[in-house]
């Protein structure tokens, strides 16, 4: 059986944790996605939301400074890459949002996704949470049959 090798003996070369790679580019297309770099996954559109964008950049620098020490050469290389490429992209957007648009726009997409079977989007989260509350009430009175 081969012998695991201990994580902190790991400073400089040596086992690679791709499960934390993998989480760190996870990261990055979220931020990407902000950027309006990468088609969102649910609405297929590119929108610009440098809030979001700049707090995924922020968690991602504090990963850097969490794991300080304990990241071989190649973790290292990846996490400067992916945070310097999404400081650039971000100082970018920055300057050419503050170029382009004077005054602030309305948001292109609700807060939360349009309730199943209506055909309005439903802007008031109130009213939105109760049209759910009334779903959730309606499938435990009738509940699916169990196979």
């Amino acid at each position: 059986m081969a012998e695991l090798q201990n994580y902190k003996d790991n400073k400089e070369s040596g086992f690679t944790d791709f499960y934390f790679i993998d989480l760190i580019v996870m990261l990055a297309s979220s931020a990407k996605i902000d950027l309006g770099e990468l088609p969102h996954p649910y609405y297929k559109d590119k929108d610009l939301n440098l809030a979001r964008a700049r707090i995924t950049i922020n968690m991602i620098t504090s990963l850097i400074k969490k794991t300080s020490g304990n990241l071989n050469i190649e973790e290292k290389k990846v996490m400067r890459e992916v945070l310097e490429d999404l400081q650039k992209t971000y100082v970018e957007k920055t300057r050419d949002k503050a170029k382009n648009s004077p005054a602030p726009k309305t948001p292109s997409r609700p807060l939360v996704p349009t309730p199943p079977g209506t055909n309005l989007p439903k802007t008031d989260v109130k009213e939105w949470i109760r049209i759910v509350q009334d779903e959730i009430a309606k499938k435990k009175q009738n509940p699916p049959p169990k196979v």
